[in-house]
């Protein structure tokens, strides 16, 4: 199956991790056959090393010892993710997350690839919630009539917005706010 010098990397291979576990005062049970036949049946053995995208013996919820009913072959990252779960950062740890991160752009979100920046994105969204649509939107009854929004009585009417606004506000000269009671 194995050559005599792959066995003897492997062996050493196997060691080093058995040495690992015991300076992590984590119980190792497999035997050097175990541990073989566990990487040979998953197929990722010329894949084992380390890293994020390289393969390693991975406990079941990171807890327990190293034994056959508690191991499987998964990447660095899908190790790191599980024995992470759950856990809570500390305030220290959250404030040198965030000063780390601070100033380095997000992937997703530098420049065009930033919805947000987009012209056509900015006047759709103007459009969606500016002017009538806007949620504080109120209208404004004049002498002259109903408008939907200040600035259209203001247009309509030649006066300034701001004097349209206060009128309405304060219900002066025949300006007011729309009853918003609901029956």
């Amino acid at each position: 199956m194995f050559t005599e010098i792959e066995k003897e990397k492997f062996l050493k291979s196997y060691r080093m991790q058995k040495s690992n576990a015991r300076t992590r005062k984590i119980p190792f049970l497999l035997t050097f056959e175990e541990w073989l036949t566990i990487w040979n049946d998953s197929g990722k053995l010329a894949q084992r090393g380390r890293g994020a995208d390289k393969f390693c013996m991975c406990r079941v919820k990171d807890s327990g010892a190293y034994e056959i009913v508690n191991v499987f072959i998964g990447t660095g990252r899908e190790n790191v993710r599980d024995g992470n779960l759950g856990k809570l950062d500390s305030e220290e740890t959250k404030l040198k997350k965030s000063q780390a991160m601070r100033g380095i752009p997000h992937p997703w979100s530098v420049g065009e690839k930033n919805p947000m920046h987009r012209l056509e994105v900015k006047a759709k969204m103007s459009a969606k919630i500016g002017g009538a649509n806007h949620y504080k939107q109120r209208g404004v009854n004049t002498p002259q009539g109903y408008f939907v929004t200040a600035k259209a009585a203001s247009e309509a009417l030649g006066i300034p917005k701001p004097t349209v606004e206060w009128r309405a506000r304060y219900n002066k000269f025949g300006f007011s706010l729309p009853n918003l009671a609901i029956a």
